[in-house]
């Protein structure tokens, strides 16, 4: 398990809009992933190191709406399951998108409003170790 700490990012910088084009294959995500119910808006991160998102599933082009893969990761924040969102868009295209720094995270909730969070709060994230972590809620 490793933990990786960062501050939210501001609502302008895409809060909500990644969920926007993720909808249409949240299912998918879900049946990748084992998680249900996915279905609420994403919460931005800055980090201050380049990191890496394994791809635990991968969403192919033709289903994404911006026509990228994006690699996914489990994770938890605050004690709640979620998934980190990593497109490519982010890693290949220089200019476009968040950058090498940025965290896109959907869980099963509003981040912003269950958590509590606003823009520049710190938040600590903790990558998945295995199944056996994931799975005990821990």
């Amino acid at each position: 398990m490793r933990t990786i700490a960062g501050r939210i990012a501001p609502t302008e910088a895409g809060f909500h809009v990644a969920a926007a084009y993720l909808n249409p294959v949240m299912h998918l995500i879900e049946e990748r992933m084992d998680l249900n119910g996915l279905v609420q808006g994403t919460l931005n991160i800055w980090i201050p190191e380049d990191y890496v998102v394994i791809a635990q599933a991968v969403i192919t082009p033709t289903e994404y709406g911006f026509n990228e893969t994006v690699k996914l990761q489990r994770c938890l924040i605050n004690g709640y399951k979620a998934i980190i969102m990593r497109p490519d868009t982010h890693e290949t295209i220089p200019g476009y998108g968040h950058g090498k720094n940025h965290l896109e995270l959907m869980g099963q909730f509003c981040f912003r409003e269950t958590l509590g969070v606003r823009d520049g709060d710190p938040v600590n994230i903790e990558i998945e170790g295995d199944d056996a972590w994931w799975d005990s809620g821990n």
